[in-house]
């Protein structure tokens, strides 16, 4: 029977690159970061008993209780990063790594017909935006050292939890984008709890200086080939500009 249900799936970044020898014990990693993630999110329970976890090989899809949305966005989202921050210096040591993308959705999914469990429309787009070319690009343009978590929320559930203010998560600590994947198009909602270089928000650019204003000329001056002459006398030229200026960020 379908209900309505919350869809996780996660990917780490570059899981290929491991070693043969080496994938299990990222794999392993995987599952326990996001154990540790769900218990220190009040999750723990939620997580063991949830009826549809599968491994995807570099990455796990879960299928679990609505009610467990809003944490899902805030503080579990910000609790993940946080456990793959404290876990990179152990891996590193053992040549290892591991960033995770991950994309929530809700929608109907039966997680408990035998023959084909969680086979529904909704996994198939919250695997979509796992997968769209701006999530890629959240954690691929950031830098390796800060950022180990990158998010895209779906509009169903961006309207509902976050703009509709059913979680801690603000609409304004999130950015919009177009998720196209295949035949998926639809907007995303992309959320970095650490974000760093281009994979911020701003596309890691600094706010321009400001330019100071230029001193007044001397008495006696010449500008443009015009000689201000006059005693202390202070004459000012108006700026007419054609065109329009634009500040690409």
């Amino acid at each position: 029977m379908e209900e309505f249900r919350a869809v996780l799936v996660v990917d780490a970044e570059k899981f290929s690159a491991h070693r043969d020898s080496e994938l299990p014990d990222v794999h392993l990693e995987i599952r326990r970061v996001l154990a540790a993630a769900f218990e220190a999110s009040g999750l723990g329970e939620t997580w063991r008993k949830a009826r549809f976890v599968e491994s995807t090989g570099d990455g796990i899809l879960a299928v679990l209780p609505h009610e467990a949305v809003p944490a899902l966005v805030d503080p579990f989202a910000r609790r993940l990063q946080d456990e793959l921050a404290a876990s990179a210096p152990g891996l590193r040591a053992r040549g290892l790594r591991l960033r995770l993308r991950a994309a929530l959705h809700v929608g109907l999914v039966d997680d408990e017909r035998a023959a084909a469990p969680a086979i529904s429309t909704a996994v198939i787009d919250t695997c979509r935006l796992l997968d769209s070319r701006p999530l890629r690009d959240a954690l691929e343009h950031s830098d390796p050292e800060v950022t180990f978590a990158v998010y895209a929320f779906s509009r169903e559930l961006f309207t509902a939890y976050v703009e509709g203010g059913r979680t801690t998560l603000r609409a304004s600590q999130v950015t919009e984008v177009e998720a196209k994947v295949k035949q998926y198009a639809k907007p995303a909602y992309l959320y970095v709890p650490v974000p760093s270089g281009k994979g911020r928000p701003d596309g890691g650019e600094k706010p321009a200086a400001p330019v100071p204003a230029p001193a007044p000329p001397p008495s006696g001056t010449s500008i443009s080939g015009v000689t201000i002459d006059g005693n202390e006398a202070q004459i000012g030229f108006g700026n007419t500009v054609g065109g329009d200026f634009r500040q690409e960020r």
